[in-house]
């Protein structure tokens, strides 16, 4: 909570000092745009210290999801440089497939949904075309939102193993670095490809009661969004 203290601090400082200077170069406006995701180590996380999966392969899948929001530019005046904090929601997670070699098979997936709160720094090389670095932490908002189906039975036992799972790992806030690469048409319509690398754990696993393996679990998530800007405050 304290990454996010100081963003917000950070923001609001460029945001005032920049607005009192020229309040021509601050825009804001809306974007949305779709990601793929994807956690490191979670096959090995699930697998831990069970011997069952030995026979067994696990897949990581990666999920398909949305990111929209709210961003604020703030170009530093008489520069090719800006500011641009951003408040967004994001919808990520990873998928892994199981099959063993008597034919059982399931799919595990872990679904959050984040509120994602942090700042780019830009540089303008050419006109629009832009190139950004920043940081972002994402509160997560469904920690324990997991689905859970297989071939098992028809699935009878799909409902208690779901639970076993979410009792057994508990999504957690992630910080990650952001590269990115956009271009700003005069129209107002952006175009933005970003990374976003996790530098922290963002899977917990409650080890006393079951036989996962706590590790590094980390995002990578690819983003490219559409935005519009208004040039009117």
């Amino acid at each position: 909570m304290k990454v996010i203290f100081y963003l917000i601090i950070l923001s609001c400082f460029f945001n005032i000092s920049l607005y009192s200077q020229n309040e021509t170069n601050i825009t804001y406006g809306l974007k949305v745009g779709g990601i793929y995701s994807s956690f490191s180590n979670l096959p090995e996380t699930i697998k831990g210290r069970d011997n069952t999966f030995d026979n067994s392969t696990l897949e990581s899948k990666g999920k398909y999801g949305l990111e929209t929001g709210f961003f604020l530019n703030c170009k530093l005046y008489d520069t090719r440089v800006a500011i641009q904090p951003e408040i967004l929601f994001r919808q990520s997670g990873e998928t892994v497939k199981y099959r063993d070699v008597v034919g059982k098979e399931f799919e595990l997936g872990l679904n959050y949904a984040y509120l994602e709160i942090g700042a780019l720094y830009k540089v303008y090389p050419y006109e629009g075309l832009n190139l950004g670095f920043g940081a972002f932490y994402g509160i997560n908002l469904s920690p324990n939102d997991i689905s859970y189906s297989s071939n098992e039975a028809d699935g009878m036992y799909d409902v208690a193993t779901r639970q076993f799972y979410k009792d057994g790992l508990d999504g957690a806030g992630d910080f990650a670095l952001c590269f990115a690469l956009g271009y700003e048409l005069h129209k107002s319509i952006h175009f933005d490809f970003r990374y976003y690398l996790g530098v922290k754990d963002m899977v917990k696993s409650n080890a006393s009661s079951f036989q996962f393996i706590e590790n590094q679990n980390k995002s990578s998530v690819f983003c490219f969004s559409v935005g519009y800007s208004f040039h009117k405050w």
